[in-house]
């Protein structure tokens, strides 16, 4: 399969702050890695970027490879009536960010359109500060629910100036407009995802390489 090209909004509002990105990139499923590159269209944006790295990458679920045996089931939902995600992340300081991911599918194109709403992060939250400098990589845990529901769960660090971490879980539940593909609900239980980020970010423009890989054994136990 071709590169796919990705095109992607992401509008919002964090503690009341409106914000919009606009931008896009393309993706290689066979290699599990894709490009979004942004720009906000607000001015500065008043938090951290990294905030959105995930949303950026994390948001696209199409573009992971999937071990022998398994077909990658977000690219199935392209010509099954795709899928919708809906997110809940809780960070260590209280504040939580809900968002909602939907999809459309033109020649070839992902069309992406995230809406993100942040409340109660504390105003010396260490997002209002430049002291992140980079997203750690993750370990999704992926189950079926039912022949239309993935649910996906985690937890993520962002590496601080100081040394330190500044951490938040997260909850994704993902319902298909058909069947997800028989190769992942027929596995008798949960798939994981590797996912890690490179970032290149201003307080205006915004870059990642999304490096997406699932795998059902780790190969330590295979």
């Amino acid at each position: 399969m071709p590169a796919m090209k990705i095109e992607c909004r992401i509008t919002g509002t964090l503690n009341g702050v409106e914000f919009e990105l606009v931008g896009g990139g393309e993706g290689t499923p066979e290699q599990g890695r894709m490009t979004n590159k942004m720009k906000s269209t607000k001015g500065a944006l008043t938090f951290s970027p990294y905030l959105l790295s995930h949303v950026m990458g994390y948001g696209f679920y199409h573009f992971g490879t999937y071990p022998s045996g398994y077909e990658n089931p977000f690219l199935h939902a392209i010509n099954n009536g795709g899928y919708t995600n809906t997110r809940i992340e809780k960070y260590e300081d209280g504040g939580v960010l809900h968002v909602s991911f939907s999809y459309r599918y033109e020649a070839g194109r992902v069309i992406g359109d995230f809406k993100v709403v942040g409340t109660g992060f504390p105003e010396d939250s260490v997002i209002f500060t430049d002291k992140i400098i980079r997203s750690n990589a993750t370990v999704e845990h992926l189950h079926p629910m039912g022949d239309n529901v993935l649910v996906g769960s985690f937890a993520r660090t962002f590496s601080l100036r100081d040394g330190g971490y500044y951490s938040f879980v997260v909850d994704s539940h993902m319902h298909f407009k058909s069947a997800i593909h028989p190769s992942i609900l027929q596995n008798g239980g949960p798939m994981f995802a590797f996912r890690r980020v490179e970032e290149l970010h201003s307080n205006t423009e915004l870059g990642i390489v999304e490096y997406q890989h699932a795998f059902k054994t780790p190969i330590a136990f295979a």
